[in-house]
C-alpha cells in the first residue's frame, strides 16, 4: 500500500484535531469503550518506514508535528506500538533531513495559501502609519496609496449566486487570498456585489449580534460600504438569492474563526433596520445599517465550518505571522495587513468608540421585515 502525502494529510488532522483533544478531556484511544479506529494509522506508520521522507511530504501533510504530539503525550492514552513507532520515524526523519522544527511551508510557493500574493514589505507599514497620521489631521488621502499592492481579483466568480464552487469551512490567511480564489471581489470591503445585487457578506472589524447555532444573527457593516444598498435587493428586489457569508479572526462574535477567514454558507437576508449615529472620529451623523440573516438548511451544518481552522491551517496562520515580524505590531494594526481598508471607499479608523459604548445613537424606529413567505422561497 501506497501512502500518499494527502492519506499523511489526513491521518495528521485525525491525529491532531480529534484524537489529542480528546486525550485531553481524559479520553483513552485504547479503553474497552473506545470507538477510535486506530488500524488506519497503524498502517501508514508502517509503510512510512519502509519508504524515504522529504521535506516536501512533512511541510505538505504535517505528519512530523502529529507524531511528535504522540511522544509528548508520553504513553497517556495511546498503544506502545504507536508510540514507539513515532519516536522511530521522528529519529529516522531528523537524522536523514535534520532538524524538523525548521520545515516550513512556503505559503507564497507554488502552491501555497499565498501563491501569487505580494510579501509584505516594512516601508509599507510605515507608509500606513504616515497616512494614518496625515487621516487624524484631516489632509487629503491619496485613492491608491503607494504601499497597497494590486490584487487580481476573480470578480466573475466572485459576482455567482450560491456556493460559487466553494464548500462550507474554506478557509484562507487573509482576504486578499479569497478575493484571488474569487469567493469575493474586494479584500477591503464588506460586501461583494455588482451593480444590481449582493452575493457575499465579509464579517470583519465589526460586531455580530444575537449570532446562535441554531442559523440566524444580526450584522452591520461599515456605513460608508456601498455594497449595503445591495444587500437591500436581496429583500426588495426580484433577485432575493442567499448571498454567502464569511466570518473573519477579526470579527467580535462567538462564530467567528481564531485566525484567518472561514467560510461559513449561505445565508438569507431576512430584513434590516437603520439607525442615526455618529461616525468615530468626527463630529458627522450616518445611516447604520444593521441586517438580518439566517442561515440556509440545505447545506453542510455549521459544524462543518467550526471545525476550521484545522491545525494545519494553524500552522500557516502562526508562519504567516512571523512573515510580518518586520513591522511594529502597532503599525500592523495586530498583525491583520490583510485588513488594512482602501481609502475613499471604507474608513480605516478602528470602531474603538462602539466597542466601548461611547457612541449615542438615535434609532429611527424603521425596520423593513422580509415580506412573509418570502424568505422561504427556493432559490
Amino acid at each position: 500500500m501506497v501512502v500518499t502525502k494527502e492519506d499523511l494529510l489526513a491521518h495528521s488532522r485525525y491525529i491532531r484535531d480529534t484524537l489529542v483533544p480528546r486525550l485531553a478531556k481524559g479520553s483513552n484511544v485504547v479503553s474497552g469503550k473506545s470507538t477510535f479506529d486506530l488500524a488506519p494509522l497503524r498502517s501508514a506508520l508502517e509503510e512510512l518506514h519502509k519508504s524515504p521522507m522529504t521535506v516536501e511530504i512533512l511541510s505538505f501533510s504535517r505528519i512530523e508535528k502529529a507524531l511528535q504530539k504522540i511522544v509528548e503525550a508520553q504513553g497517556r492514552g495511546w498503544p506502545p506500538d504507536i508510540v514507539s513507532n513515532a519516536k522511530d520515524l521522528i529519529a529516522r526523519w531528523e537524522e536523514s533531513l535534520g532538524s524538523l522544527q525548521r520545515v516550513k511551508t512556503d505559503l507564497w510557493g507554488l502552491g501555497g495559501r499565498l501563491e501569487g500574493l505580494a510579501k509584505p514589505d516594512k516601508s509599507l507599514w510605515k507608509g500606513h502609519a504616515s497616512l494614518q497620521t496625515k487621516a487624524h489631521s484631516g489632509a487629503k488621502i491619496p485613492e491608491t496609496p503607494d504601499w497597497q499592492h494590486e490584487i487580481k481579483c476573480n470578480a466573475g466568480r466572485a459576482h455567482q449566486d450560491g456556493h460559487s464552487g466553494f464548500q462550507v469551512g474554506d478557509w484562507w490567511l487573509n482576504s486578499a487570498a479569497a478575493c484571488r480564489d474569487g469567493i469575493i471581489d474586494n479584500p477591503h470591503s464588506c460586501v461583494t456585489s455588482d451593480e444590481d445585487v449582493a452575493y457575499a457578506i465579509t464579517m470583519t472589524q465589526h460586531t455580530e449580534t444575537n449570532e446562535s447555532k441554531d442559523n440566524s444573527c444580526s450584522f452591520t457593516p461599515h456605513p460608508n460600504d456601498p455594497g449595503a444598498f445591495k444587500l437591500m435587493a436581496t429583500i426588495n428586489g426580484e433577485q432575493r438569492n442567499p448571498v454567502r457569508v464569511l466570518r473573519s479572526w477579526r470579527l467580535h462574535s462567538s462564530l467567528a474563526p481564531i485566525a484567518g477567514l472561514r467560510y461559513d454558507g449561505l445565508y438569507r437576508v431576512t430584513g434590516y433596520g437603520v439607525k442615526l449615529s455618529q461616525s468615530p472620529g468626527t463630529d458627522k451623523d450616518v445611516w447604520r445599517y444593521t441586517f438580518r440573516l439566517r442561515r440556509e438548511h440545505c447545506q453542510e451544518p455549521m459544524e462543518k465550518a467550526l471545525a476550521h481552522p484545522s491545525a494545519d491551517q494553524l500552522d500557516d496562520w502562526e508562519d504567516f505571522k512571523a512573515g510580518l515580524t518586520d513591522a511594529s505590531e502597532a503599525e500592523m494594526k495586530d498583525e491583520g495587513y490583510e485588513d488594512l481598508p482602501a481609502f475613499g471607499r471604507a474608513s480605516w479608523i478602528p470602531q474603538v468608540a462602539e466597542r466601548t459604548g461611547r457612541i449615542e445613537s438615535i434609532d429611527s424606529g424603521y425596520f423593513s421585515p422580509h415580506p412573509e413567505g418570502q424568505a422561504d422561497m427556493k432559490r
